[in-house]
């Protein structure tokens, strides 16, 4: 019995440490960022403040987006304020905009089966131009066409329930602002697990 008592309290406590979030003051660069696995596909428009790149891909699978800071200082003080403003939500009062006013890259959420993209996954609001059925038929259109025509509706994609931020979920790892898209399948802890495992690629 003795025993079996110190197992489940090594047990209990290796979990423990486990589920602790991974941190670092290393200063990556953009080829260890690709070292991940990560996917670079393009660029933000925006300009982010003190920031040396900023970009976005694909890893396993899901959109997420790298912004890099030439310290770990800047990154916890302007990249901090930057991964706050494009996650941001907000309480809808105007049309179906639940999304804060810096926010670049934006998904249409809250579908019904049967009737749009259905769950927390929802539409790309990324660029018309080069609008396909994407990653798991995904549609990405324009942000600066949000407001649909008619013809628009009838040809990509039923109005938006809500429109969000695409990025739910971000981590301050060393110099970099991480981001990640919710799964349909999955809860926003499981998002933050993802995250953590996308940090725990990087080189040490």
């Amino acid at each position: 019995m003795k025993y079996l008592l110190i197992a489940f309290l090594i047990t209990l406590i290796s979990c423990s440490y486990a589920s602790q979030p991974k941190e670092t003051t290393k200063v990556f660069t953009i080829d260890e960022v690709k070292s991940s696995g990560f996917k670079k596909r393009g660029e933000f428009q925006t300009e982010f403040k003190d920031s040396e790149v900023s970009t976005w891909g694909f890893y396993k699978g899901r959109e997420v987006a790298f912004i890099i800071y030439p310290s770990v200082d800047l990154a916890n003080s302007s990249g901090l304020e930057t991964a706050q403003q494009q996650t941001e939500k907000i309480e809808i009062t105007e049309r179906n905009i639940g999304h804060g006013p810096n926010v670049e890259k934006l998904a249409c959420r809250g579908y019904k089966p049967g009737v749009g993209v259905s769950g927390r996954g929802g539409l790309k609001l990324n660029s018309y131009s080069q609008s396909a059925l994407g990653l798991n038929g995904t549609l990405i259109i324009n942000k600066s066409n949000i407001f649909l025509t008619n013809d628009e509706i009838e040809n990509n994609a039923p109005p938006c329930v809500r429109r969000e931020p695409l990025y739910t979920h971000y981590k301050i790892y060393g110099n970099l602002v991480i981001m990640a898209e919710p799964l349909t399948t999955e809860d926003e802890n499981d998002t933050a697990d993802f995250i953590e495992n996308l940090s725990g690629a990087l080189p040490e």
